[in-house]
């Protein structure tokens, strides 16, 4: 499951290179992208995310799956701040559901990687 979703996540980053390469050539918008730097940390963190999962799902096949669970539902929802932000009209600082976003994915991360790290180390 882990392995699949990594792949996907970090082929997602491949394909946003496209329109991100668009922006930073000098096109002012692809689609309803707009924000370069936001489009940009959005690849970024797919690529980091995607490999995460694969590293780990290779590493600790025996995965609880709960924390398995929350590692790949927080991988997901950990980027998308910013692709919301790359396409938004509004200054970063009044997209306070971003924010709020934001929080709520570190709450699903966070304890997926400490949950992961109590595991393996009482394996």
């Amino acid at each position: 499951m882990l392995i699949t979703s990594g792949l996907i996540q970090v082929t997602l980053a491949v394909l946003i290179g496209w329109p991100l390469a668009m922006l930073y050539s000098g096109m002012e918008k692809v689609g309803p992208l707009r924000h370069a730097k936001r489009l940009l940390q959005y690849h970024l963190d797919n690529v980091f995310m995607g490999i995460l999962q694969m590293v780990i799902a290779t590493v600790f096949p025996a995965i609880p799956v709960g924390a398995a669970i929350l590692l790949l539902i927080g991988s997901w929802t950990n980027p998308f701040p910013f692709l919301l932000m790359a396409m938004s009209r509004k200054p970063v600082a009044e997209q306070t559901g971003m924010r709020r976003f934001s929080i709520l994915s570190f709450l699903i991360i966070t304890p997926a990687y400490l949950w992961l790290l109590a595991a393996w180390l009482t394996r």
